[in-house]
């Protein structure tokens, strides 16, 4: 467990304020509720809008200038990631496969040649990425139940088969970021994991639409939509390797050494998907409260009666700490610190306060 510390304050900068507000205006302009309903029931995901946030500069926010970024870090990621998802968590988790499991991946482990041909036009919105990791036989047991292999050829080349399950946004990626297991060390499962890029073989032959679900990815991989209860907007897909070929240069990061770069990528993870969380659990209040304000019963509008106060005061109560500790864990993984456990915890107490915050705003119909 983390030493308790005190932070010094709560305040952002007006720069990051002047973030903000601009985000918000762009949703209201470029993505206003009914549009979302619209994209959620048709299955689409809005392409011209992930452009859009790249041209206005939110992609880029947490990069380093010379790849086009304006270097910015975790914090400013988490800020945008949560004001995103609030009504549109969809894009937030597209926020989260992109510019976390994708981008910041690159640029703590990637060569100079992968951060220059993949961060610019990341940055740009013109690229997004998909993570292959979980498996069908055993979800988030990566070292227990891993099956998917690459195999080194005589050439120095790769050969991958294995099968993936839950990647999402396959159908909205130039890149998949795929684990493997390459090398066997006895007693030491951590050790012997890589992880490869794999490029579309069709990039620049998007449909009108920007939109590649029913385009092949490339030789040797192809994949499946999966039927879900939600976030119809950015689906979900089981995925087989056959004999996939994969050059040397295509691995990200150190050979076998995948786990551990892939921990400090879930740390990364921990934080956005809370932000997330937070994001959609804010947007649940501000509907709620809205609906209490409009909505009359025996004669005045319902938030006038106690029973409805409590339920908004226990919402507003929870969100508020879902934030601290998520933007917590965010400060710590900014400052260098180790914050597992508190990105872990950022994970687990905001998914479940989302959901709490959801069952509580049910009457507006969400």
């Amino acid at each position: 467990m983390a030493d308790f510390m005190i932070p010094t304050q709560f305040g952002l900068s007006d720069e990051r304020k002047m973030m903000l507000e601009t985000l918000k205006k762009f949703k209201e302009k470029e993505c206003p509720k009914d549009k979302i309903g619209e994209w959620d029931e048709h299955d689409h995901f809005p392409n011209e809008v992930w452009k859009k946030l790249g041209q206005e500069g939110f992609l880029g926010a947490c990069f380093p200038e010379e790849y086009g970024g304006t270097g910015g870090n975790i914090i400013d990621e988490t800020l945008i990631t949560e004001e995103i998802s609030n009504s549109f968590s969809a894009m937030g988790l597209c926020y989260l496969t992109g510019v976390c499991f994708g981008g910041m991946s690159i640029l703590k482990y990637g060569t100079e040649a992968q951060k220059k041909k993949y961060l610019p036009p990341l940055i740009a919105g013109d690229w997004n990425f998909a993570l292959s990791l979980t498996e069908p036989g055993g979800g988030t047991d990566i070292l227990g139940a891993l099956k998917s292999r690459a195999v080194e050829q005589p050439d120095g080349s790769f050969i991958a088969n294995g099968a993936k399950i839950f990647t999402t946004g396959l159908h909205t990626a130039n890149t998949d970021v795929f684990i493997a297991r390459t090398d066997d060390i006895p007693n030491k499962p951590a050790r012997g994991l890589s992880i490869f890029l794999i490029d579309r073989d069709n990039i620049g032959k998007q449909e009108t639409d920007g939109e590649l679900m029913n385009q092949p990815f490339c030789k040797g991989v192809t994949y499946n939509k999966i039927k879900k209860l939600g976030s119809h907007i950015l689906a979900s897909f089981e995925v087989a390797f056959e004999d996939l070929k994969l050059a040397k240069d295509q691995m990200l990061g150190e050979r076998g050494a995948g786990w551990y770069s892939l921990l400090a990528t879930l740390n990364n993870e921990r934080i956005v998907c809370a932000a997330i969380a937070v994001g959609l659990a804010q947007g649940c209040l501000e509907e709620a409260n809205q609906y209490a304000k409009e909505r009359e019963a025996f004669g005045k509008p319902i938030g006038q009666y106690q029973a409805i106060q409590h339920q908004l005061a226990d919402m507003a109560t929870e969100i508020e700490l879902g934030r601290l500790i998520t933007y917590k864990a965010a400060w710590m993984q900014s400052m260098g610190m180790e914050c597992g456990v508190e990105a872990t915890m950022a994970k687990m107490y905001t998914s479940d306060m989302a959901f709490r915050c959801r069952h509580s705003a049910a009457p507006t119909a969400l």
